[in-house]
């Protein structure tokens, strides 16, 4: 899950978006015979996403006249609670983006999302649409073998060194960190230099919390449940490994920053990185070019390097997507389908304008692709990478995630106690 930094741009009222869902959302008005259609769409925020899909309605519009695109941004802090409020009900809107998560975790087993048509999207079959991209990249938007969106973006996992930083600290930045022990010994000389807030993961929401927690249960190999979501699996040896390698970071043996010093702006995750406090942290495609926009002059000082390890000889990445997908309540699914379409044929702008990495068969010799900064590890990680597990009632086990991981952190709670809470609020969410 990704959240992201603001500025004063259009954005929706979203007391007034649900007042209005009746008659504007609930799934576009209009008739879809070639009279008016009007189509909304909403996503959470993130200014240049929202510049680019601005941009790309008004072309649309102009292309199809009998179309009016409702476009209305969410904060971000909110996203995921009201979306899925209003797609339950049935007042959400006509198109979504969404991530893979809670696509898999709640939306499609709650048949809150339509499959993909084929034929709006100028495709024979769902096979020739999945024929367009990278091998796994729908499995993000998928359920019994049927596939239930488009990635508006997808996206490995890095890491990210300040140059300056670890010249200060007498450390070579050619020879960034490969390991976890290798960023606690690194933020052990960046602290004696002054740079405190050396690593930190971030501690926004339980969408992130789960991410950076899953980032590392894929390393040690650990799970949230067993492979049938019968049990917690949070206490087994390999996921108790996980939330000890991030409570030593945080507070524990290889301290590296104050956690109760980081940022805690949801809708801009990265600003200690981007300001300069930070020296190393976990980052996606996407939060570099907002680096870059926003703060030039500390971007020029970062470097994107291959995301540290439990084992380095068999690394391990992480995936995620977000994914245009169609309200299974809309009434105009079709041209929905048609929109989306646009909107994912343009993926050399997405890559571009945002940096968002639209997985088509072929993105990285793009030229577009050619202008990424750091390609050859951003395409070497996505060569790697799984998606997070998910599990039924996924937003309840996410929350139990994030009180593991604040007992553990921030109140000290011994880690296989605070494992065992978490694991005895999993069961009861699972039913067992």
């Amino acid at each position: 899950m990704r959240h992201r930094r603001t500025r004063k741009i259009r954005t929706a009222a979203v007391g007034t978006a649900f007042l209005l869902a009746g008659a504007l959302a609930a799934c576009g008005t209009g008739s879809g015979d070639g009279g008016e259609v009007t189509l909304t769409f909403w996503t959470h925020t993130h200014p240049p996403m929202i510049k680019l899909n601005e941009a790309l309605i008004a072309e649309y519009q102009q292309q199809h006249p009998n179309v009016k695109i409702k476009y209305q941004t969410i904060p971000n802090d909110e996203f995921n609670t009201k979306t899925l409020t209003a797609m339950s009900n049935g007042t959400g809107p006509d198109v979504l983006n969404m991530d893979d998560s809670a696509l898999r975790g709640e939306y499609l087993p709650k048949e809150l999302v339509a499959p993909i048509d084929a034929g709006a999207l100028g495709a024979a079959s769902a096979d020739d649409v999945k024929a367009r991209y990278n091998a796994g990249v729908l499995d993000g938007a998928a359920k019994d073998g049927q596939y239930y969106g488009l990635p508006s973006e997808f996206n490995a996992t890095a890491f990210a060194i300040n140059t300056k930083h670890f010249t200060d600290a007498g450390l070579d930045p050619a020879a960034a960190p490969k390991t976890w022990d290798e960023v606690a010994a690194d933020a052990k000389k960046l602290v004696a230099a002054q740079h405190t807030q050396a690593f930190s993961f971030l501690y926004l929401h339980s969408g992130w919390y789960s991410q950076q927690l899953q980032t590392l249960l894929n390393q040690t190999g650990g799970t949230l449940t067993d492979p049938g979501h019968e049990h917690a699996n949070v206490t087994s040896p390999q996921a108790v490994a996980a939330l000890r390698l991030w409570v030593d970071l945080a507070a524990g043996k290889d301290k590296a920053a104050d956690p109760n010093k980081t940022s805690r702006e949801a809708t801009s995750p990265f600003s200690d990185l981007a300001t300069g406090r930070q020296s190393m942290a976990i980052v996606y495609p996407w939060a570099m070019e907002q680096i870059r926009q926003s703060n030039p002059d500390v971007y020029k000082q970062l470097k994107v390097v291959p995301l540290p390890q439990v084992n380095p000889a068999q690394p391990v990445n992480r995936w995620y997507g977000y994914y245009w997908t169609v309200s299974k309540a809309s009434k105009h699914q079709a041209e929905a389908w048609k929109f989306i379409s646009y909107l994912a044929s343009k993926h050399d702008r997405w890559l571009s304008d945002v940096d968002f990495i639209q997985p088509v068969a072929g993105w990285d010799t793009g030229p577009a692709a050619k202008k990424v900064d750091a390609l050859p590890v951003w395409s070497s990680a996505y060569q790697k990478g799984k998606f997070d597990q998910v599990a039924p009632h996924y937003s309840e086990i996410q929350d139990a995630l994030t009180d593991m991981v604040n007992d553990a952190v921030f109140d000290h709670v011994a880690v296989p106690d605070a494992a065992k809470k978490a694991s005895d609020r999993i069961d009861r969410s699972l039913g067992s």
